[in-house]
């Protein structure tokens, strides 16, 4: 048992202090990105909107891409994956030498969408993003301008929840990891709701492969860099009530592009993306088991000696305090009195979405966010 809690509390550590202190370390030795000197030609952008009943938010989709200020050619190509609702006739009424529309009769997934759009861009950079992320007026010039650098095959933006959440937290903590990350020229995953790619390494994906997390995997086995640009911002809302089945989804995804690309990165000797997407990813995956195996072997270790028995009881306040957490949800409170909870709960989303992935039980369809 005390060879358990010590594993378990070790793999947490590193984890949750210990990789950001790796990543501080390492990435202060490497140099700081210069600007490219003289004028710089912006390149044409296509941005990719994967859309699925989406009706009530692609008009303002549309418009907010219309309203953002590009000094260079960028167009949006929406594809309607088999939308049930008027996603497709919203957009094709607001359709225009910028903007496209792809009708899919069948609903096939993100992936054979984001393929399809991306076969009839136009643009020297592919932009993803997602129909309810609305990005920040300069955000397009934002996430483009380190691809004045040619060694850069893919940029990240970062997005913004409102208010103090679970959600804006965890951004905040993602975002602070990835900013350390890049300066390795590694990110482990794009944020969805807004990066960039450029167009030659884009290859179609397998529909069980889910973009935002596959795309860096290409840039680094193709031996290019990819960073976060935390200026270019997109906005989404974030519902704590639909969180937990798009956890258990994305986990699912991700982790079999994990275990599936694996092998091409060690083939390819792509160690810095090997240790940040275990360091980052899978070992995050791994939280609730970890904490899980901890707890198990406190109890009887609790009888062995002062230091177990505080552990002890810094488990059972935190679990107190994840409980009391749970029933403020209940009643309709979210705020940071629910973090414990929320903590907990979307953990054991990830955990229940990597037993999926092992299970075989990976989704290609997505719902969009209930919110």
């Amino acid at each position: 048992m005390t060879s358990l809690f010590y594993i378990s509390a070790f793999l947490l550590l590193y984890a949750y202090m210990l990789y950001p202190a790796l990543l501080f370390a390492m990435s202060a030795s490497q140099p700081r990105p210069a600007d490219s000197d003289g004028e710089v030609t912006a390149p044409s952008l296509s941005i990719i909107v994967a859309a699925y009943n989406e009706a009530s938010c692609i008009a303002q989709k549309i418009e907010n891409f219309l309203s953002c200020r590009y000094s260079g050619v960028a167009e949006m190509i929406v594809v309607s994956d088999g939308s049930s609702d008027r996603t497709a006739e919203i957009a094709e009424s607001l359709a225009s030498e910028r903007v496209r529309v792809i009708r899919q009769p069948e609903r096939r997934g993100k992936g054979v969408a984001v393929n399809a759009g991306a076969a009839v861009a136009r643009g020297e950079v592919l932009v993803f993003t997602d129909a309810n992320a609305m990005f920040a007026a300069d955000a397009l010039e934002n996430v483009a301008r380190p691809m004045r650098d040619k060694s850069i095959g893919l940029v990240t933006g970062v997005s913004r929840y409102p208010g103090e959440t679970i959600g804006s937290s965890y951004q905040r903590y993602e975002q602070m990891l990835k900013g350390l990350e890049s300066r390795l020229g590694v990110v482990a995953g794009a944020d969805g709701a807004l990066y960039a790619m450029r167009r030659e390494l884009f290859k179609p994906l397998d529909p069980e492969l889910i973009n935002d997390f596959v795309h860096p995997i290409l840039a680094s086995i193709a031996g290019a860099k990819s960073v976060m640009a935390g200026d270019a911002v997109a906005f989404e809302e974030f519902s704590t009530s639909s969180e937990f089945a798009r956890q258990v989804r994305m986990v699912s995804q991700a982790a079999l592009v994990y275990f599936r690309m694996l092998p091409d990165l060690i083939a390819k000797r792509r160690w810095g993306s090997i240790l940040v997407l275990t360091s980052h990813k899978l070992l995050r995956w791994l939280t609730a088991p970890l904490l899980a195996m901890a707890v198990i072997a406190t109890v009887p270790l609790a009888g062995n000696g002062e230091a177990f028995r505080i552990v002890l009881g810094l488990e059972i306040l935190f679990a107190l305090v994840a409980a009391a957490g749970w029933v403020a949800t209940r009643r309709g409170t979210d705020g940071k009195a629910t973090f414990a909870y929320q903590f907990v709960a979307l953990n054991c989303a990830q955990a229940i979405g990597l037993w999926r992935c092992f299970a075989g039980e990976v989704p290609v369809l997505w719902e969009p966010r209930n919110l």
